[in-house]
C-alpha cells in the first residue's frame, strides 16, 4: 500500500472523529494529558495544515505549532502529495530537512494517535486500517526513544503480546489502549 493511500485513510478516519466533537466536549480531558479536547482538536488541525504545507514544498516553521488560526480538518490536504514531485523533495520542519516519506509517516502517525486520543476522550469508536496501523507502529518503534527524550511520547505501556498492531503503537507511545 502506498504511503499516499495510508495518509488518506488516516485523515479520513480522524476527520470523522473531529466532525463529531460537540462544543460541550471542548473542556473534556484527553489521554494526551496536557491538552483538553479543544487543544487536541486544534493540534490535529495544525498537523493537517502542516501536511498540506509540506506537500506544497512550504517549510513548517516552529511557530506553526503555536498558531491560533488553524482552518479545518481537510482530508484534501493529501492532494498536495499527488504525483512524484512532493515525494522527491525534503520537508523542512523547524528548519531541519527530512525525507518526505519520513515526514509523512510522522504526521500520519500523529493524526492516527491523536485521532485515537480524541475519540477516547469523546466516547467515539476509532479503528484504523492495517496500513495506518503498520505505518504508525513502524514510526513509533523507530522514533520512540527520540520522541520520549523530546517529551512527545511517554514511557511505553506493557500490553499482552496478542494485541493489534495499532494497540502496540499506542502502547509504545505511552498510551494504554485499554483505558
Amino acid at each position: 500500500m502506498k504511503l499516499h493511500d495510508i495518509m488518506v485513510r488516516a485523515l479520513t478516519t480522524s476527520a470523522a472523529v473531529v466532525r463529531d466533537v460537540t462544543p460541550e466536549q471542548a473542556g473534556l480531558s484527553t489521554p494526551c494529558h496536557e491538552w483538553d479536547v479543544r487543544a487536541l482538536t486544534h493540534h490535529l488541525l495544525l498537523v493537517v495544515e502542516a501536511l498540506e504545507m509540506a506537500g506544497h514544498g512550504e517549510p513548517i516553521a516552529d511557530e506553526h505549532w503555536v498558531s491560533p488560526s488553524a482552518r479545518s480538518f481537510d482530508v484534501g490536504a493529501a492532494d498536495a502529495w499527488q504525483g512524484p514531485e512532493p515525494w522527491q523533495r525534503p520537508v523542512r520542519m523547524g528548519g531541519t530537512p527530512m525525507p518526505a516519506d519520513m515526514a509523512v509517516a510522522m504526521l500520519v502517525s500523529d493524526v492516527a494517535i491523536h485521532g485515537w486520543d480524541l475519540a477516547r476522550a469523546t466516547g467515539q469508536e476509532y479503528r484504523v486500517d492495517d496500513g495506518v496501523a503498520a505505518t504508525t507502529l513502524r514510526f513509533v518503534t523507530t522514533m520512540g526513544e527520540q520522541g520520549r527524550a523530546m517529551g512527545i511520547f511517554a514511557q511505553p505501556v506493557t500490553v499482552p503480546g496478542d494485541v493489534s498492531t495499532f494497540d502496540r503503537a499506542l502502547a509504545l507511545s505511552g498510551r494504554n489502549p485499554f483505558h
